[in-house]
C-alpha cells in the first residue's frame, strides 16, 4: 500500500513536472509575442501608409489627365510596361532616357545606343546618376523582371515616367551598341 501511495506520488511529481515546464515555454512564447506584436504593427502601418502614397499619386495623375493602363490601378503601380515599339516611340517623340539594369557581363552582348548602363543591384548607390527631368525613362533587363522592380524602386524615390520594357532587351527595336 506504502508502495503504491509513493508510485503514486511520484507520478503526480512527473506530472508537476512536465506541466510546469509546459507552462514556461508557453510563457516564454508569449513573451516572444508581446514583444513581437508592435514591430509586425510598425511595418502594417508603414505598408499601408505607402499604399496610400501610391494611390494618392496615381490620383494625382488621373487629376493632371495623364493615361494610366488598368494594371497600373489593379496594381497600384506608378510604372508602366512598354513594347519595344513603344519604347521606342518614346525615345524618339519625347528624347526619352534609357536605363538598362543589366549586369555588366550581360552588356558585353551589346546594349540600346544611348543608354545608362546601371546594374539593378548598384541602382541605390549610383542613384544620383539618373537625371530627374520630366522626361521618360525606359528601363530594361534581360526580361524585364528586374527591370520591373528597379522601376518599383525608382517610383518609391519620386521618379515618375518610368516605363518597363516587357520582354527586355531582346524587345528593344532601336539602335544598339556592342560592347
Amino acid at each position: 500500500m506504502i508502495q503504491a501511495a509513493l508510485a503514486l506520488s511520484i507520478l503526480a511529481l512527473g506530472l508537476a513536472l512536465i506541466g510546469w515546464l509546459r507552462s514556461t515555454v508557453h510563457a516564454s512564447r508569449l513573451d516572444d509575442l508581446e514583444q513581437d506584436l508592435p514591430r509586425q504593427q510598425r511595418n502594417l502601418s508603414n505598408e499601408v501608409e505607402e499604399a496610400l502614397v501610391i494611390q494618392r499619386r496615381l490620383l494625382a495623375k488621373i487629376a493632371k489627365g495623364e493615361e494610366l493602363d488598368p494594371d497600373q490601378v489593379e496594381e497600384g503601380r506608378l510604372w508602366r510596361d512598354v513594347s519595344g515599339a513603344e519604347a521606342l516611340k518614346l525615345q524618339s517623340d519625347s528624347d526619352a532616357h534609357i536605363l538598362d539594369v543589366r549586369t555588366h557581363r550581360e552588356t558585353v552582348a551589346g546594349y540600346a545606343e544611348g543608354a545608362l548602363l546601371i546594374p539593378v543591384d548598384e541602382l541605390e548607390a549610383r542613384l544620383h546618376e539618373l537625371p530627374r527631368d520630366s522626361k521618360p525613362i525606359v528601363i530594361y533587363c534581360a526580361a524585364g523582371v528586374r527591370s520591373a522592380a528597379a522601376c518599383d524602386y525608382l517610383s518609391s524615390k519620386g521618379y515618375d515616367g518610368l516605363n518597363n520594357l516587357a520582354g527586355g532587351f531582346p524587345a528593344w527595336s532601336g539602335p544598339r551598341t556592342n560592347a
